[in-house]
């Protein structure tokens, strides 16, 4: 993976997850008793986003070029992510219908049951798991490179 290629793919997930979190906000504010299913998947959108602008950062910074095992797994990751979140940005998209409905005061109907929630929240947390994991994949990689460099000393 070569490094703006990299950043390519966790920059559209940052926004694509920006935009579903911006959704998720509009039904929250008017829905009625899905409240508690919008806040926890809002609150595992945001802890995503964070989590890739981190790894944004880390693609970025100097130590860039020691992400060995990660590489790979995060652009992996970040393509898959881009197209669930692409995926449930369209099922929360309001349709015509209900954005004329809206106009005349009516509330949004929150389009999501609560086991289609549960099912996201599984897989973003799936995804979590494989990215915190190839970071502490390299982040041992790195430790044990150091040992190796000390014993040589």
């Amino acid at each position: 993976m070569d490094p703006l290629s990299g950043a390519a793919s966790v920059i559209a997930v940052v926004q694509v997850a920006g935009q579903v979190w911006s959704l998720c906000w509009k039904y929250y504010s008017d829905a009625k008793n899905a409240k508690s299913d919008i806040e926890r998947l809002m609150g595992n959108v945001e802890a995503l986003q964070n989590l890739f602008q981190r790894v944004q950062a880390l693609a970025k910074g100097p130590g860039a070029a020691k992400l060995v095992a990660s590489k790979e797994l995060i652009e992996r990751t970040a393509l898959e992510l881009e197209q669930e979140f692409k995926a449930l940005r369209r099922c929360l998209e309001p349709s015509k219908q209900q954005s004329i409905l809206k106009s005349f005061g009516r509330r949004l109907r929150w389009p999501l049951q609560k086991e289609d929630v549960d099912k996201i929240f599984q897989l973003l947390e799936r995804h979590k798991t494989t990215l915190i994991t190839a970071m502490n994949c390299d982040q041992m990689t790195a430790v044990v490179h150091l040992g190796n460099n000390l014993e040589e000393s």
